[in-house]
């Protein structure tokens, strides 16, 4: 197949990083694939040196009728046979270009929990301009079934999938990062990694280590990611009277070490959720993983079984449930290896991908019977 993504995102996150790694898993199983997303982008930059076909486009709300005229252009040259759009902006113009060139088959992906309106633009755009609908987890499906009446085989959900790497044991992760932080043997180490955003819930959990930390003297927390608001948590950190036992490492490439280096892995997201790939990285790397019953959190957290889910923005119920991981080692040992046995089962990258093959080829089979009995007629 011929493949084209579009993203008009230009940060480095969930949404991103899956665009991403589904070009590649596809690319390397011998489908040509081919990107527009915005030159100054992380994922522009990153696409470029993995060697994929990216292109340059704004994906502005200003520029959206010379997008679309370029559009319209590079798809009739490229003549691709699927067309997957993700944000909004890239949505309307790719969707409608794949409508005007048509494209065999266009899936309109929803990453993240934010409602979506019960109106006539977005009815058009869900249940007209494309094909099908692919979200990130199932609670973000339903909402699109009962707000927008999606019939069921117009909408799937394909969470994102994981490729963990070969990893050190947990003792000699755990080494290392006590060495790169200068800690004490004794630190328990409780982590966020995420990008640095108002709704991921780092302030919520840096109350909730400020709850903790007089009783637990050897906590250390560790705020893990970057942003554009990273001056805005450092200051917060410093002001705190726990500043000395707040490190935040920034940007990391390889996050892996920190998963399974950490005592407790949380995720305070308020909203926007969908199945977030850093509770997955978590459970890959068996580290115990406390999170909010956000978007599609809860089902990966199935509560003390795999993890531990407490509601959001809730600092005093955040800070019981980091402690009673701590506290309770055969709870958290139970947890991981169930965590463990369930994203081996459904969340693998290679999982994901099967899938998504397996829906595009479906779609690009329906298009070619309905015009052949157009043909016929």
């Amino acid at each position: 197949m011929t493949i084209i993504h579009t993203e008009a995102s230009d940060a480095w996150g969930g949404q991103d990083i899956r665009v991403f790694t589904e070009a590649l898993w596809l690319r390397d199983r011998g489908h040509r694939v081919h990107l527009f997303t915005p030159a100054h982008g992380e994922l522009f930059r990153r696409a470029r040196e993995a060697g994929l076909d990216c292109e340059a486009i704004s994906f502005a709300k200003r520029t959206k009728p010379t997008d679309f005229v370029r559009l319209m252009r590079r798809f009739t040259a490229i003549r691709p046979d699927v067309v997957c759009t993700h944000s909004s902006v890239d949505s309307w113009v790719g969707l409608t270009a794949a409508r005007a060139c048509k494209v065999p088959a266009a899936i309109r992906y929803r990453h993240v929990s934010t409602p979506v309106g019960n109106n006539f633009m977005n009815r058009w755009q869900y249940r007209g301009l494309c094909d099908h609908v692919v979200t990130t987890a199932g609670m973000i499906r339903d909402e699109l079934r009962r707000t927008l009446g999606l019939p069921p085989d117009k909408v799937s959900s394909i969470p994102t999938g994981i490729a963990a790497p070969d990893m050190p044991t947990r003792n000699r992760a755990r080494g290392e990062l006590l060495k790169r932080f200068n800690l004490p043997d004794n630190a328990q180490l409780i982590g966020q990694v995420s990008v640095l955003r108002s709704w991921k819930g780092q302030y919520v959990l840096i109350d909730a280590f400020e709850r903790l930390a007089a009783k637990l003297p050897d906590a250390r927390l560790l705020l893990v990611g970057g942003g554009p608001v990273m001056g805005d948590y450092s200051k917060r950190s410093r002001e705190s009277p726990f500043a000395s036992r707040i490190l935040l490492p920034g940007h990391q490439e390889d996050v892996w070490p920190f998963f399974r280096g950490l005592d407790v892995a949380v995720l305070a997201s308020t909203k926007n959720e969908g199945i977030p790939q850093a509770g997955l990285q978590a459970m890959f790397a068996r580290c115990p993983f406390v999170g909010t019953a956000v978007g599609g959190i809860p089902e990966i957290v199935d509560h003390q079984r795999t993890g531990l889910l407490v509601p959001p923005s809730d600092p005093g119920a955040l800070a019981a449930a980091i402690t009673r991981v701590l506290h309770q080692p055969d709870l958290a040992r139970s947890m991981t290896d169930n965590a463990l046995n369930m994203v081996q089962a459904e969340f693998t990258l290679s999982g994901m991908g099967r899938r998504i093959e397996a829906l595009q080829l479906r779609l690009m089979d329906e298009t070619s019977q309905k015009s052949q009995k157009q043909a016929r007629k």
